[in-house]
């Protein structure tokens, strides 16, 4: 039989156990993705330490750690910059400077032209003026 005592023992031991809590280790190993935004990632470096139940950072240490896990363009952009919290961070780096990074594509649109000459006999309007192709 199964007493009271019995649950509450399993209890603290599945919740209060330490075996979900995250780690210093954890926070460090976290890199924004390509294709993550800045704020995505400091949510998701939030959700991490939020699970670290015994490690005590102050705010610029964890804007800190946020710096060292942004992609290296922004990351060298910002490296000689101190944050005050990851809000502060957060605000001093927007999504601009992600997508300055990505490469210029060139435009090699094929565009035709209608003469208007020759379609105004016509009252129709042209079927189309640009064509890609």
């Amino acid at each position: 039989m199964i007493t009271w005592a019995d649950l509450e023992k399993q209890f603290y031991k599945y919740f209060f156990s330490g075996v979900h809590e995250k780690k210093i280790t954890d926070l460090v190993r976290l890199r924004q993705r390509n294709d993550e935004s800045v704020e995505s990632f400091v949510q998701r470096l939030r959700d991490v330490k939020n699970k670290c139940y015994s490690l005590v950072l102050d705010d610029r240490q964890l804007a800190d750690l946020a710096l060292q896990g942004l992609l290296p363009h922004i990351k060298d952009k910002y490296a000689s910059q101190e944050f005050e919290s990851l809000s502060h961070l957060v605000q001093r780096i927007s999504d601009q400077d992600i997508k300055a990074f990505e490469p210029k594509r060139a435009w090699n649109k094929k565009v035709s032209f209608v003469d208007e000459a020759t379609s105004s006999d016509s009252d129709e309007e042209p079927s189309s003026a640009w064509q890609s192709g």
